[in-house]
């Protein structure tokens, strides 16, 4: 299974790493082909076609994140990991709104070292 198209995400991708990777510790690397996002080798972020996941947000923090975006638990083949919201993103979505909760997940990796 393909989770992720550089085809149809590569423009959001630049446009999102533009940000992410000016953040201190942030590393980039490829998991299953889609680029992920660490801070200190724990992964807050990646993006899938048509999304991105965050990996390190509260409950509260999705209620704030579904007021703003149409969000979906992760869908890991058969597997579904309700902790991980994915957040429906193309290339007409308002980065700048997603780029608060991104780092959110970010700093929430920073108190999970």
């Amino acid at each position: 299974m393909q989770y992720y198209s550089e085809e149809k995400m590569q423009n959001l991708r630049l446009r999102l790493e533009k940000e992410i990777l000016n953040w201190p510790n942030v590393t980039t690397k490829k998991m299953y082909g889609c680029p992920c996002y660490k801070n200190n080798e724990k992964l807050f972020a990646f993006l899938v076609t048509d999304g991105v996941v965050l990996t390190k947000v509260s409950q509260q923090d999705k209620i704030e994140l579904s007021k703003e975006f149409e969000i979906e638990p992760f869908q890991a083949g058969k597997r579904t990991v309700n902790k991980w919201p994915q957040i429906r993103v193309d290339e007409t979505t308002d980065v700048k709104k997603v780029i608060p909760f991104i780092r959110i997940s970010y700093n929430q990796s920073q108190t999970s070292l």
